[in-house]
């Protein structure tokens, strides 16, 4: 097996390959990846056994074959290059010998027949997206889903597709984002998926805004085409929880505040908040928010006012300041209008004006406020 690749080309591919290979893996073959030429094109493929990326490459200059090379390695040695073409050569054995203007270097692969088998899309269903709908869609839900390997279904976003539009939700457990959309334009398919939020940031620095981003979705897998390669995932196939019945209907009393000053206060206030609690109080009164966190281990404390309108009576609720932070971040508008029941219960972040083709509600848990 050989062939003559460019360095830029080979740098690219090397550097999307790495996102599907794990830092640290009992299957030491899955931090390599395998290199297959056949049809006159150069197939690069990585997999973490969840998500497995493919990529073909041109080539010159080239004789049919397949071996496995350690990932992290070329790609040290090929970021260190020059800007000029790389000569690779596989002996018999398995020896990857590379070369290039500045000299010439050996790695040992492996045998192809090794390596993990292609996740295979059974039953496959097309749906189409713009570019531009799904990274909003990604943009406004991965941020909610969980980090928690023993919840592994929260680690995902939920998919709810049919003719009248496409619903989104994500949640931790502590906070949860609802995001529906009209006039998507899809094909085919009608059902649901959660998929994993890994495989949704992946892809989302690969999208372009003007492009049709088109979906493969099968029984256990997910698969999107692009111009850079193939990006496959397992999907998530424990049942979602219901998010409807945790959304609160009659919180009534409504607090408008600008996005702006509420978030940059929250920043500053919660550096002084305790590490472990990250805990801030918000005592809202009709016309500001007195923001206020004390951490008595380290003797430090913090306190802010924000101007809002409230229409309900005085009320004394407490945060996670980190949680709080990434959901004011993540409303569209200027103003926040932000429903509120009692200091127990759920509050709702709404943008003050909804896109008539879209609806978003997002929810968050308080904590209980140590005295």
């Amino acid at each position: 097996m050989k062939f003559l690749i460019q360095k830029n080309i080979l740098q690219s591919a090397l550097q999307l390959l790495a996102k599907a290979t794990p830092t640290r893996s009992t299957l030491p073959i899955i931090g390599c990846a395998l290199f297959t030429i056949k049809n006159e094109k150069l197939n690069i493929r990585t997999t973490d056994l969840e998500i497995s990326i493919s990529i073909d490459c041109d080539i010159e200059n080239f004789i049919d074959g397949s071996v496995v090379i350690p990932l992290n390695k070329l790609l040290e040695i090929t970021n260190a290059m020059s800007d000029e073409k790389i000569d690779f050569s596989i002996s018999d054995i398995g020896k990857v010998i590379i070369n290039c203007k500045q000299g010439q270097y050996t790695i040992m692969g492996q045998s192809h027949e090794d390596f993990p088998k292609e996740q295979a899309i059974e039953n496959g269903t097309t749906f189409s997206i713009s570019g531009k709908e799904l990274m909003n869609i990604i943009n406004n839900t991965t941020y909610a889903t969980s980090r928690d390997d023993l919840k592994p279904v929260l680690q995902g976003v939920l998919f709810q597709i049919d003719k009248k539009g496409f619903v989104s939700v994500a949640t931790d457990g502590h906070r949860l984002v609802k995001l529906e959309k009209k006039d998507v334009h899809t094909q085919d398919y009608n059902g649901s998926v959660v998929v994993p939020s890994k495989f949704l940031i992946l892809l989302n620095n690969q999208l372009e805004e003007e492009n049709t981003a088109t979906m493969i979705i099968g029984d256990n897998h997910i698969q999107i085409m692009l111009e850079m390669g193939t990006i496959t995932s397992r999907i998530i196939k424990d049942p979602y929880p219901d998010y409807d019945g945790v959304i609160p209907s009659d919180n009534t009393k409504t607090l408008i505040v600008d996005k702006g000053s509420f978030t940059e206060a929250i920043k500053r206030v919660s550096i002084f908040s305790n590490k472990s609690s990250r805990q801030v109080s918000l005592n809202i009164t009709e016309k500001n928010i007195i923001i206020t966190t004390e951490d008595p281990e380290n003797i430090t404390s913090g306190k802010e006012t924000v101007d809002c309108n409230y229409d309900g009576e005085p009320m004394i609720i407490g945060y996670n300041a980190l949680y709080l932070k990434e959901v004011l971040q993540h409303q569209n508008t200027d103003e926040i209008k932000i429903m509120l029941h009692s200091p127990l219960k759920a509050g709702l972040f709404l943008p003050m004006e909804q896109n008539e083709n879209e609806n978003k509600t997002t929810l968050l848990m308080p904590i209980k406020l140590n005295n």
